[in-house]
C-alpha cells in the first residue's frame, strides 16, 4: 500500500514540538518529503532589517497586547506593525531532533516496525522556508521551492501539504507557479495539475494562522483547490479539563506521566507535559507552559484553565497528520468512509458535533471520537518503542477483510466476516459506524456484535446509493493494548449484484 505522501511547514509553536515529537514514533507510516520552518501571527524571527508593517500591513499579530495583558480573539495590536520580530523560535530545533533524540529512538524503532527513516534522512528533509514575518511571500525560499517541485513532478498521487503555522510559505510555493506558468498556454493544465493534486490541511475558513491564503487570492486562482478539515482534534491544550470522558483519565498527569514522559528515552522525555520544566528559546513568559500549569489565553470568553503538574500539553497541530495514517479505515480513499479523527470534508461548513470553536468550549458539548481513547493507548504503546526491542513491546493486530466493498437490496442478509492475526490475545467486534454511513432511513440500524462474523440485514426503506460502513475493530490485551481495524462497505443496489 502506497503511503500518504505529505510536507509539514511549523511556526514552532510549544505544540508544533509535541506534535513533531510525537510523529516521529510514526514516521514509518507516511512520506515525508519535507518539514518546513515558516512563520506565523505568533511566531516570526525577522531578518533583522524590516519590520512586520513594511513586509506585511495586513497582519493579524496580536503583539504587546496579546503577551502582557488582554486583547480579545481576533484583534490585531496597532503597535505590533513595527516588530522585528515575535516570540522567535529557536532556529536548528528540528535539526537537533533528529540529530540527537530520535537518533538514539532510531535503533529500538526499526526493530518494531519497518519503513522508519534514519535521521541523516530526516535531517536532509528539513528546510528553511519563509519564516521572516507573519505572511511574508516575498521570497521564493528553499522551502517553497521544495512544495512546488513536489506539486510539478511527474507524481499523480496527491500530495497532502500541512499547515501548523501561517499559511505563507504554502502560499508562496503556489505563488511562484503561477507566476512561472500564469501567462503560458499550459496554464489551465498546470492550474488543474495543481488543484488535482494538492490537499491543504490545517487552513480553515480559508485562513492559516495569517491572512496570505485569501491576500493573496490563491482560491481565486486556483478555484477548488482542495482544503481538507477533520471532524475531529486529537489534543488541544484544554484536552486535561476538555477530552471525551473515555479518554479524559488518559490525558491527565497519573496516566501521561509514566507512560510518555519517563522511562522512555530522550526522545519522550522531550515531550512537553504542563509545568515538567522544559523552557522554551525566545518564548514569552506567559507561554512557558514547562514553567507553570495555568493557561490564559487572550481570547475573548476564554476562561482561564489550571492544570495539574504532567497533564497533557496538547498538540495542536497533529490533527493534520493523523487523519493520514492508513490502518484499516478507508478515509483517505473515500473522506465520508472516516480516519482515526472520523470524517474528513471538504472546508466549507463546519458539522454539527465536530468540536467547539474558540471561546466555546464551555458552551458547546461535540461528539465524541470513537477511535480516540484507542489511538491515544496505540501512542502510548509507540512510546515503548523507544527504548525496547521488538519481544518486549507491544504491536498492533492485523486485521483482513475477504471484501471490501459489498452490494446488497433493502431486506438482503449480508454476513461480515475478519480474520485477525495477533502474536497476543485480543477481542474483536463487527460495529456499524452509523456517523460514517449514508442511510438516514427510520428503521433502528444498529450493530455492535463480538466475534470475527457478523450478519445484518439491510433495512427495507434503504434507498439505492446508501451506504453502511462496518468497522472490525480488534484489540489485544496488554498494559498499553493496541487495535487494528478492517472496513466493509456495504452499498445499496435496487437487487443485489451477484
Amino acid at each position: 500500500m502506497t503511503k500518504p505522501r505529505t510536507i509539514i511547514t511549523t511556526d514552532m509553536e510549544c505544540d508544533d514540538m509535541n506534535s513533531l515529537i510525537h510523529l516521529c514514533l510514526y514516521l514509518n507510516e507516511l512520506e515525508i518529503e519535507g518539514i518546513v520552518y515558516t512563520s506565523s501571527q505568533y511566531h516570526f524571527n525577522g531578518d533583522g532589517v524590516h519590520t512586520l508593517g513594511e513586509v506585511t500591513p495586513h497582519y493579524r499579530c496580536q503583539g504587546l497586547l496579546e503577551t502582557e495583558g488582554h486583547i480579545g480573539w481576533r484583534h490585531p495590536d496597532p503597535e505590533a506593525g513595527a516588530l522585528k520580530s515575535y516570540r522567535p523560535f529557536e532556529m536548528g530545533w528540528i535539526e537537533n531532533l533528529f540529530r540527537n533524540e530520535y537518533a538514539q529512538a532510531y535503533p529500538y524503532l526499526k526493530q518494531n516496525a519497518e519503513g522508519f527513516p534514519s535521521p541523516e534522512e530526516m535531517l536532509a528533509k528539513v528546510k528553511y522556508g519563509n519564516y521572516e514575518f507573519e505572511g511574508d511571500v516575498r521570497h521564493e525560499t528553499e522551502g517553497s521551492r521544495l512544495i512546488a517541485d513536489c506539486i510539478m513532478d511527474d507524481r499523480t498521487d496527491p500530495l497532502y501539504l500541512q499547515s501548523w503555522g501561517g499559511a505563507n510559505t504554502i502560499v508562496r510555493a503556489l505563488m511562484s507557479i503561477h507566476e512561472q506558468y500564469g501567462s503560458a498556454p499550459q496554464w489551465e493544465s498546470v492550474r488543474k495539475k495543481v488543484t488535482d493534486k494538492v490537499r491543504i490541511l490545517g487552513i480553515f475558513g480559508g485562513e492559516g494562522q495569517d491572512n496570505s491564503f485569501i491576500d493573496e487570492k490563491i482560491p481565486e486562482i486556483y478555484p477548488g483547490i482542495v482544503c481538507l478539515r477533520s471532524q475531529f482534534m486529537y489534543a488541544s491544550f484544554m484536552s486535561a479539563k476538555t477530552a471525551q470522558p473515555d479518554t479524559l483519565p488518559l490525558m491527565q498527569a497519573d496516566y501521561m506521566y509514566p507512560h510518555f514522559k519517563v522511562g522512555h528515552g530522550p526522545l519522550m522525555a522531550k515531550y512537553c507535559l504542563y509545568g515538567d520544566g522544559t523552557v522554551f528559546e525566545g518564548e514569552a513568559e506567559k507561554y512557558q507552559y514547562g514553567l507553570t500549569t495555568r493557561l490564559e489565553w487572550s481570547f475573548d470568553n476564554m476562561p482561564v484553565f489550571d492544570f495539574n503538574k504532567y497533564d497533557i500539553l496538547g498538540e495542536g497541530d497533529s490533527g493534520t497528520y493523523i487523519p493520514l495514517f492508513q490502518c484499516g479505515l478507508r478515509g483517505l480513499e473515500d473522506y465520508r468512509y472516516g480516519t482515526l479523527l472520523g470524517t474528513l470534508y471538504l472546508d466549507e461548513i463546519l458539522p454539527e458535533g465536530s468540536g467547539p470553536a474558540f471561546g466555546d468550549f464551555l458552551k458547546q458539548k461535540p461528539k465524541d471520537n470513537p477511535f480516540l481513547k484507542a489511538y491515544h493507548e496505540d501512542f502510548a504503546a509507540r512510546a515503548d518503542w523507544c527504548v525496547k526491542g521488538y519481544d518486549e513491546c507491544n504491536h498492533n493486530p492485523k486485521v483482513a477483510v475477504a471484501k471490501k466493498d459489498i452490494c446488497a437490496a433493502p431486506g438482503e442478509t449480508v454476513r461480515l466476516e475478519a480474520v485477525v492475526t495477533d502474536e497476543r490475545p485480543f477481542s474483536s467486534r463487527w460495529w456499524l459506524y452509523a456517523d460514517a454511513s449514508s442511510y438516514e432511513g427510520d428503521e433502528n440500524a444498529e450493530l455492535d456484535v463480538s466475534g470475527s462474523c457478523a450478519e445484518f440485514v439491510i433495512p427495507q426503506d434503504a434507498k439505492e446509493g446508501d451506504f453502511f460502513n462496518f468497522v472490525h475493530i480488534a484489540r489485544n490485551e496488554h498494559e498499553n493494548p493496541m487495535t487494528g481495524y478492517g472496513q466493509i462497505i456495504v452499498h445499496v443496489v435496487r437487487q443485489a449484484l451477484l
